[in-house]
């Protein structure tokens, strides 16, 4: 796991660090409570993991964590939940939105009541997650809604990050569990034949850099792509997993265009599928950064998709 090269700035005698994370029952949030909570380098810490259903947390309990139930469109609610914390980790949003909510609910919306109860609760420092490509004037939904999410924050708040960062790979994120559920089939079929490059990111790099973020305060707030060392081909990454895997599909080349006709009709006609257009033109095509300025942003090692896989595979299945 990549490490931070900066040491942790947490003196002695003080009060504990204060911590809130929001959209904490995903993998990135459990992650990072697991590493805020097991790191003695940071030294005394409060973590609140805020989640919409206690019931739906369970697999917190046994971290070092207050979980908290809150719903993102109440203020005075986010205010009680939020007040007092030093720094505000928001990793609640979605590409997909749950039935009922819609993408500038998720991502923007939300992100806007957080924030304005993060300002009334005290909260100084505000560290976000977002995507490549994300821009306010952006004509896909999530890009639009990510990049006016971005707006607000830089806007408010003087100290803290916005990581783009794209598909997250390790232990039970989503992304390695679709691999895995991909390779349980003998024939994979694939759009473009999985001809779109991505910049896969490791799990405990964007974790360092949530951290690096949240313990250097005096950092003024900047927006950084966060992406990983390699460019490369989807269907790559299916095979390396494969490999690892005792798993040798044969990939089904999906067409492209009728492909992305079929999601645009299954969108208008059910606006909470999976895979509306939105979703599409996010998964199946390319939204890439320049690798330096990846690297740049933040002082954390970045890990190969090897490693990455080494890691968050076990060897068969």
């Amino acid at each position: 796991m990549a490490q931070l090269r900066t040491a942790a700035i947490r003196p002695d005698g003080r009060k504990p660090i204060d911590i809130a994370i929001t959209g904490a029952n995903g993998a990135v949030g459990k992650a990072l409570i697991e590493r805020l909570g097991g790191n003695p380098a940071i030294g005394p810490v409060r973590l609140r993991a805020l989640v919409r259903e206690l019931g739906r947390s369970e697999h917190l309990r046994d971290l070092p964590a207050e979980r908290i139930q809150v719903d993102y469109d109440d203020p005075e609610n986010l205010i009680r939940a939020l007040e007092g914390a030093d720094c505000v980790a928001h990793l609640a949003g979605s590409l997909v939105p749950r039935a009922g909510d819609s993408l500038l609910g998720a991502n923007l919306l939300t992100t806007k009541n957080v924030a304005e109860a993060s300002i009334r609760g005290g909260v100084k420092s505000f560290v976000f997650l977002s995507f490549p490509g994300a821009d306010a004037r952006s004509e896909n939904e999530y890009l639009r809604t990510k990049g006016q999410a971005e707006d607000v924050i830089a806007e408010n708040f003087a100290s803290g990050a916005i990581f783009r960062v794209p598909m997250i790979l390790g232990a039970d994120t989503p992304a390695i569990n679709q691999i895995k559920r991909l390779l349980r089939s003998s024939v994979v079929p694939l759009v473009a034949g999985g001809a779109v490059r991505i910049q896969p990111i490791y799990l405990g790099d964007v974790i360092s850099a949530i951290e690096w973020a949240i313990l250097h305060p005096e950092a003024p707030l900047n927006r950084m792509n966060l992406v990983g060392p390699e460019t490369l081909y989807y269907r790559e990454l299916l095979m390396r997993a494969g490999l690892r895997l005792g798993k040798r599909p044969r990939i089904l080349p999906i067409p492209r265009g009728p492909a992305r006709l079929a999601s645009s009709v299954i969108g208008r006609l059910s606006p909470s599928s999976p895979m509306s257009r939105t979703v599409f033109d996010i998964i199946f095509y390319e939204h890439l950064c320049n690798d330096e300025e990846a690297g740049s942003g933040a002082p954390i090692a970045r890990t190969g998709v090897d490693e990455i896989l080494d890691l968050s595979l076990p060897n068969r299945e």
